[in-house]
């Protein structure tokens, strides 16, 4: 039991961050594939997953360590979960966009285009959204966007779920009283 506590909470995170990331990754490919457009629903459905699955992972962390995990656990955890996460749909959009469908972001390019004419913005002001974007316009760019964001959020998310997770003994540094 002891070793297991000593390794056990970065095991848990692992393994439910391959899950939310291969989740996700199936849930934005299954988007593309049938042309749907992500918005903030779409968005809304990943983030429920993710806590759902980061709840998943604390209640699996506390019936390893006798029903505790201090905030700080519980943040940590829920951060390392999403970063996983992170990494992983990243690493599939990178090779999803970059060598399966490379026309991706030129679709992209016309869908936006598409979208800034019908609210009438057009010439000067269309070329100089679209020159903004251009970075981000590629896989690299992509993989970096979905990194930062899917580490940000995480940790929000971790934030949040981490008050209402977290089970401590009382004791002002988190450890367990002897006995």
């Amino acid at each position: 039991m002891t070793e297991q506590r000593k390794s056990g909470g970065g095991a848990i995170a692992t393994k439910y961050g391959l899950i939310q990331g291969v989740i996700s990754f199936a849930m934005i490919l299954a988007m593309v594939l049938t042309g749907i457009r992500q918005n903030w629903l779409s968005t809304l459905v990943i983030a429920a997953t993710l806590i759902v699955l980061m709840v998943l992972a604390h209640q699996e962390f506390k019936r390893t360590h006798d029903g505790m995990m201090s905030y700080g656990q519980a943040l940590g955890s829920g951060t390392l979960l999403a970063s996983i996460a992170a990494v992983v749909k990243s690493i599939f959009m990178y090779v999803y966009v970059g060598y399966i469908n490379t026309g991706f972001f030129a679709a992209a390019i016309r869908m936006q285009q598409a979208a800034m004419a019908k609210r009438g913005i057009t010439g000067a002001q269309a070329e100089r959204a679209m020159s903004l974007m251009a970075p981000v316009m590629t896989p690299v760019g992509l993989l970096v966007i979905s990194l930062i964001t899917g580490v940000i959020g995480g940790f929000i998310v971790a934030l949040i779920v981490s008050i209402f997770t977290q089970k401590s003994d009382g004791s002002s540094d988190g450890s367990r009283p002897p006995g």
